[in-house]
Formats: structure tokens, sequence, C-alpha cells
């Protein structure tokens, strides 16, 4: 249902240091995107907002009532939320986190070990310093001509099954059409499209017919 800032902070655990939010044009999509998996493991509320107006409004507002707002899809957003044994898990899947973005180098800016998910894979995240994936859709739908050309940050989850087992793979081909998947299905799943829907199928069927 509907609520407010002010309700939201009402609502916000004793320790919470900031509002969180999430913006897009789905609700459905929003309330099922990876980026929401460890606020709702915490019980932190994520305020779902997806009206095109909000993610104009909200992008020009920092703060309410001394509370800092942040949004999941920002790069700097689940800082706060990691932990020692986070920081652990980074160092021990580095390799793996090096190989993936030698694979994605020209889609990503980044790839690293996520503090965010818990179910998922994978996700995607815009940089602090960059236009959201929503804004440039905005300034897209508004005919914009010049929209500022970013990469996304992806992020791996250390304790998936299929992050596990990736870095016993020495198939090179294999290993990157895994990497670009993780990487695609990032995207859908944020409601962007994939550049190559037809490279896509492709990566899929070479991996269904490996496991048939």
């Amino acid at each position: 249902g509907l609520t407010s800032l002010n309700s939201y902070k009402e609502r916000m655990l004793s320790d919470q240091k900031a509002i969180y939010y999430i913006t897009g044009e789905n609700e459905a999509n929003l309330k099922a995107s990876p980026l929401l998996e460890a606020y709702k493991k915490r019980g932190i509320e994520v305020m779902i907002m997806d009206d095109e107006i909000d993610e104009i409004v909200i992008s020009v507002i920092d703060r309410y009532k001394d509370t800092e707002l942040k949004a999941v899809n920002r790069s700097d957003a689940a800082e706060g939320l990691k932990s020692e044994e986070d920081k652990k898990e980074e160092k021990t899947i580095a390799p793996l986190v090096k190989r993936i973005s030698k694979v994605l180098k020209d889609e990503v800016k980044e790839v690293r070990a996520s503090t965010a998910l818990i179910d998922s894979p994978s996700c995607i995240l815009a940089d602090e310093k960059d236009p959201s994936f929503q804004m440039k859709q905005i300034f897209k739908a508004m005919g914009q001509k010049e929209i500022p050309e970013t990469k996304p940050i992806l992020e791996v989850n250390p304790n998936h099954e299929i992050i596990k087992k990736m870095g016993d793979i020495k198939d090179e081909e294999l290993f990157g059409d895994i990497s670009r998947l993780l990487y695609e299905q990032a995207l859908l799943v944020e409601g962007i499209e994939v550049k190559n829907p037809a490279q896509l199928v492709g990566r899929l069927n070479r991996i269904i017919n490996l496991a048939l």
C-alpha cells in the first residue's frame, strides 16, 4: 500500500541508519528483485517506487529529517550491511571475480562479491556517480539523444552453488558462457534489455545441451 517517508521513518529498526528504496516501472518486478534479498533477511523495509515521477523526485533528495536516503540499486547501498564474514568471502572469491571480470571487461565497470544477495547468483547495480538505469530510460523516453554511456557493476553471490562451482570450470568457452549469462539474467530481472538476444539464446542452448 501507499506510505510516506515520515511513516517509513517511524517503522525503521532501532539500528537502521538509512531509508532504503528501489525505483522502477513495475511493482511486481521490483518486489521480486534480487536486490531486496539481504534487506528482507534483516527485516529492513525497502520502499517500492514504481511511478516514473518517483525516480525524478527522489534523485534530488539526499536526506529526510537527517536520515540518509539510499537506493538499493546503487553501488554503495549495502555497504552498511557488510559483516566480517562478507569481507573474508570477498578475499576467498577474488580469483574467480578476476576471471569473470576478464570475460565481461567490455560490458561492466566492475565485478565484485555481493553483500546483498541471498538466493540469487548475481545482480547489477549502478555506480554511485552514474545516472540510474531508470533515469536513463526516462531520458530515452523523453527523446534525449545524448544519453550518457555508462556500464553497470555486476555482483556475484559467493554462497550460491553456481558461483561455487564456477571456480572448477576448466573449459574457457563454458566459463565465458556462464559468466555472460550471469550478467544477462541480472539485466533481464531488472527490466533492462539485453543487447543481443540471439547470442543469449545460443549460450543457453549450449549449456542445456551439456546438461542433457
